[in-house]
């Protein structure tokens, strides 16, 4: 992938595994958003959330080597070579969580709509839901949050539904009350 050599996922939001508390990374933030070339633009923000484990970092990465061919002016055979493994956001194979809170890629990608008018794409990661680090209240924030800010989410519907979700946040606050 054709990307900028500094371009990488940055925290902006960190969950503690300690005390389960969030914290957001306004420097971080400021640093991408009010960066010359995009701070007057509209903003899309696209976001990945689902459960852990289940390739959301890895759907992002094959968005990002679009969005590079895109930048370059050739979306043709965008998806590249079999041999030439993905980059960008952070991913592993195995069972142990690899993303924690909201990452967003550094860099911002400026297209042109249709209409003539330029338009700011953001990416972000979100940690997965349901690992076994992680409270029902931080799954269902990083849920919110990324659901608040997105333009565009994709739920990795397979894996977590909605009402699987709501049935385990109720079940839990309720065993919560009748304690």
């Amino acid at each position: 992938m054709a990307s900028c050599p500094l371009a990488h996922s940055q925290q902006i939001i960190h969950v503690s595994k300690d005390d389960h508390s969030f914290s957001l990374n306004i420097k971080a933030l400021e640093n991408i958003l009010l960066s010359p070339s995009v701070r007057d633009l509209n903003v899309m923000v696209l976001s990945v959330a689902g459960a852990f484990r289940k390739g959301k970092s890895f759907l992002l990465d094959f968005l990002l080597r679009y969005l590079y061919k895109q930048k370059m002016g050739n979306t043709a055979n965008w998806l590249g070579r079999d041999d030439k493994p993905l980059t960008g956001f952070s991913w592993r194979g195995g069972s142990d969580p690899d993303t924690n809170g909201i990452q967003m890629w550094t860099e911002v990608f400026v297209v042109q709509k249709p209409s003539g008018n330029r338009v700011a794409i953001l990416l972000l990661d979100t940690q997965g839901a349901f690992d076994s680090q992680s409270t029902v209240k931080d799954c269902a924030t990083i849920f919110a949050l990324s659901t608040m800010t997105s333009s565009v989410q994709d739920r990795i519907t397979s894996i977590i539904s909605a009402h699987k979700f709501i049935h385990s946040t109720s079940r839990r606050s309720s065993g919560r009350v009748a304690a």
